[in-house]
């Protein structure tokens, strides 16, 4: 992650002391590029659920999908805004669009209704809040940005619930669940 305070501090680091410092700071510079690939995939993810959650609005006739839909579009609005800083010091923007894998996604569900559309929509929501956790996890153990960690944390608890409202709505519908990763991965 390229974020405009980390260069500065990876600069002073390497200035202000010996060798092993300067193994270090190239260290953290690999950590911050990663952090930066983490968020924009997440910043991908978030504009991913909304959008599939705005069709189920749109389609679904059972008021627990919606309910559940209608928290995608809040939390991850939210994870979006809660994101932002760190958007902005890595000097990037929140994709306008889902990705393309989405989009073939969304073609699929339109072709849906009924409960074949709420069990797609419900399997793609396991799947991707199993995977995003997983991810959420990994990058929360593996960033040296103490304040993005933070961020992380919030967000993979969000994500957390949500895979487990998912794994609900899936037990209920007779859709395979995905088991919930330990928090300490």
């Amino acid at each position: 992650m390229r974020f405009a305070t980390l260069p500065a501090v990876l600069a002073l680091l390497a200035l202000s002391t010996c060798a092993p410092a300067f193994a270090q700071s190239a260290d953290q510079a690999r950590t911050a590029h990663k952090d930066t690939e983490f968020l924009k995939a997440a910043n991908q993810g978030s504009v991913d659920e909304i959008n599939l959650a705005q069709i189920a609005l749109k389609k679904s006739d059972d008021q627990d999908v919606k309910n559940f839909a209608q928290k995608m579009v809040d939390d991850h609005t939210k994870l979006l805004d809660d994101m932002k800083k760190f958007d902005d010091e890595a000097g990037l923007t929140v994709p306008e669009h889902a990705d393309a894998g989405t989009l073939v996604e969304e073609a699929k569900l339109e072709l849906l209704s009924g409960k074949s559309f709420d069990k797609s929509y419900i399997k793609k929501m396991v799947e991707d809040h199993h995977k995003d956790l997983v991810d959420f996890l990994a990058e929360k153990k593996a960033t040296g940005y103490a304040a993005f960690r933070d961020a992380v944390e919030k967000g993979s608890q969000t994500v957390r619930e949500h895979l487990e409202m998912a794994n609900k709505l899936a037990k209920a519908n007779g859709v395979p669940t995905a088991p919930v990763p330990a928090s300490g991965m």
